[in-house]
């Protein structure tokens, strides 16, 4: 019995397996399983699955060849940032130093504020005595 090409995109003979959409892809294996492809028997099945499979290919080197694009592009990110480290430790300790300095430039002023307080109180006191 022959199978017609309509056949090949029913659920029974490949499970469900839809042609591979555009952007499909990311690390995930094919949705052709290997079992699917070992119970194949017909020319006209296994022409159809490889048609998939090759559509699978597609999607994923465009995939590829876009990230490898990217490459120098990252490269050289990684590079500005690895030159940036040792500055950016000095920042690191800069700001910590200065907010040491603010917490004790902020420490005295509240003692400051605190001895005025404690001036007022006593210049009310002696005015009342007097």
């Amino acid at each position: 019995m022959r199978t017609k090409m309509a056949d090949l995109d029913s659920p029974l003979k490949l499970s469900g397996v839809q042609p591979p959409s555009e952007g499909v892809g990311g690390g995930g294996c094919s949705e052709i399983s290997a079992e699917l492809i070992r119970s194949l028997t017909e020319l006209q099945e296994l022409e159809a699955v490889y048609e998939r499979l090759c559509g699978e290919e597609k999607v994923v080197e465009r995939e590829l060849d876009a990230l490898l694009e990217q490459q120098n592009s990252i490269e050289s990110k990684m590079v500005t940032l690895h030159r940036m480290g040792p500055n950016l430790q000095l920042i690191e300790g800069d700001a910590k130093q200065l907010a040491g300095m603010i917490t004790f430039t902020c420490n005295l002023a509240e003692n400051v504020s605190s001895k005025v307080r404690q001036l007022d109180l006593a210049k009310k006191h002696s005015t009342n005595l007097e």
